[in-house]
């Protein structure tokens, strides 16, 4: 009788951290829904590029427009790629790598280790070996914000250099 009171109980207990698990979720959900940003399209292209291509300049890189975004070059940071893509602005860059068959369990374990620290940026392999990173900080340029997403982009970009020698193996030099 003892032990069906015990079970009888840890079933109960867990049920109720299962419906408790489910209301947050609900909960978060609902934040995430309420909390998104719709940003509309530039009206042009010149309106999305103009404002950033001057704090980039603000911040230290040299930038030039190629095809529908902007490219930023600095002499001491990972240079970058801008888009607007998906409602927001989009960071990427990128790394050619070695051969993507070669130790992926190590490559995958230096990457998801670095993506635990990281507070904006995304790490992707690519099919041939390469290397990928982006951010993406939705709605549109506000100085502010943007001020805040590069120093976000910045602190996860000084991680990865420190990471190097460990992606050293995956990346051609």
């Amino acid at each position: 009788m003892v032990n069906d009171t015990k079970r009888t109980k840890m079933f109960c207990h867990r049920s109720g951290q299962g419906i408790r698990r489910a209301m947050v979720l609900c909960c978060l959900v609902f934040l995430v829904m309420c909390s998104v940003v719709h940003a509309e399209p530039p009206s042009s292209k010149d309106s999305f590029k103009e404002p950033l291509l001057e704090h980039l300049e603000f911040l230290g890189y040299e930038c030039d427009f190629v095809e529908a975004g902007i490219r930023a070059q600095h002499i001491s940071k990972i240079h970058l790629y801008i888009t607007y893509a998906f409602g927001g602005i989009r960071l990427q860059t990128g790394f050619p790598g070695t051969n993507p068959h070669s130790d992926v369990g190590s490559r995958y374990q230096v990457t998801n280790a670095l993506m635990r620290k990281f507070s904006v940026m995304q790490l992707f392999w690519s099919d041939n070996g390469s290397l990928f990173a982006m951010a993406w900080m939705p709605g549109r340029y506000d100085k502010a914000r943007f001020a805040s997403f590069m120093e976000a982009w910045d602190h996860d970009a000084s991680l990865l250099q420190r990471t190097y020698d460990q992606l050293k193996p995956f990346l051609k030099k």
